[in-house]
């Protein structure tokens, strides 16, 4: 019993040049491009986009939406179901690990971005 093994048929370099597809990754929409924030909890160092001086951002933190979901949460179990003193409610608005972070410029005092929790 014989088998037969199909072989690849070879190119030449001309081939593949005129085989090509014209498009670039660019323009072809297959390809998804995404920028992630370089913003953080840490300060970043950075060139400022409104003054243009290298600096170090300045952070501030700030209660955003999620110390506030923890919140409403927390006043459910504990004004109503009586599961845990109403009094920690207001817990999450002093736990950095919550709070969204803003970034200024240190030599302008212009915002430069946030980073979120949510």
């Amino acid at each position: 019993m014989t088998t037969k093994v199909e072989v690849p048929p070879s190119y030449d370099s001309e081939d593949v040049e005129q085989n090509a597809p014209a498009s670039s990754p660019q323009n072809d929409s297959r390809y998804v491009s995404s920028r992630a924030s370089p913003y953080n909890t840490n300060p970043i160092e950075m060139d400022c986009p409104h003054c243009q001086n290298h600096i170090v951002s300045h952070i501030e933190r700030c209660a955003g939406i999620l110390p506030w979901i923890i919140f409403a949460i927390l006043a459910f179990l504990g004004l109503f179901l009586f599961i845990i003193p109403w009094c920690f409610c207001c817990v999450p608005f002093f736990l950095d690990q919550l709070l969204d972070v803003n970034h200024t410029c240190p030599a302008c005092k212009k915002f430069l971005g946030r980073f979120s929790r949510v």
